[in-house]
């Protein structure tokens, strides 16, 4: 089956194409500033440069998040864009999964972390059972001394994926003890080609198309939603 994965969700999104077990392309975008945007040049670019067409497509999957507001809905559009156009199915994939496949450590818990507002983190919980991703924590917003509190009741090692770990390596590592690994380099980030094989996984169970039904995981209200929200809280009140 030949898939196209696209993920927006972080600084560093990722474009990737698959033909059945091959790879034709795996690329990294970047997302801020305007990135997002910029990525239907950089599909046509990848496209020609491998002989491909975006018509041989038949499945397009797209990370939905958490992460980037702006960049969920711009890369989201564009998904959805161009499944409409050609007449074929998107699947929606949770961009924590796409990053707790790149986990290689045996027999470890994994924690993808991904970067949010005010301190916070987003995470998710998963393990590596028979060759298959097991989700045991949902994607969640997180303070990362009571994702560490839940980590340490686990008592086992759990790898820290993504870029939601940048700034909190030095207290995972101490407050976890020995119990705390770390991913490098490219193992922190979206990888498209993954994404479209976990797409292509979804479709062949479910064979759901969710083109219309696929929705950005924000898992937080948008400034938008909160400040409309103190604007009609305020409509009509006394002076």
């Amino acid at each position: 089956m030949r898939v196209l994965g696209i993920d927006t969700a972080t600084r560093i999104g990722s474009i990737g194409f698959i033909d059945g077990d091959q790879v034709v392309f795996d690329d990294q975008v970047k997302i801020k500033p305007g990135g997002a945007e910029k990525l239907p040049a950089v599909l046509n670019e990848a496209f020609n440069k491998t002989g491909r067409r975006l018509e041989e497509l038949q499945l397009i999957a797209v990370g939905m998040g958490p992460g980037s507001y702006t960049g969920l809905r711009v890369g989201m559009a564009i998904a959805k864009g161009l499944a409409f156009g050609l007449g074929i199915p998107l699947v929606g994939i949770v961009t924590l999964e796409a990053l707790a496949v790149n986990a290689q450590q045996q027999g470890a818990l994994i924690c993808p972390v991904l970067k949010s507002r005010k301190g916070e983190v987003y995470a998710g919980l998963y393990q590596k059972k028979a060759g298959f991703l097991e989700e045991l924590l949902p994607p969640m917003i997180w303070e990362p001394e009571k994702l560490v509190d839940l980590l340490r009741e686990k008592r086992k090692p759990v790898v820290f994926l993504g870029e939601g770990i940048e700034e909190h390596t030095d207290y995972f590592s101490s407050a976890m003890e020995n119990f705390a690994l770390f991913g490098t380099g490219v193992e922190n980030l979206v990888h498209g080609a993954e994404l479209a094989r976990l797409g292509r996984a979804e479709w062949e169970k479910n064979k759901e198309n969710q083109l219309y039904t696929c929705l950005p995981l924000y898992l937080r209200r948008t400034e938008a939603e909160v400040r409309w929200e103190e604007r009609s809280c305020g409509v009509g009140s006394a002076d």
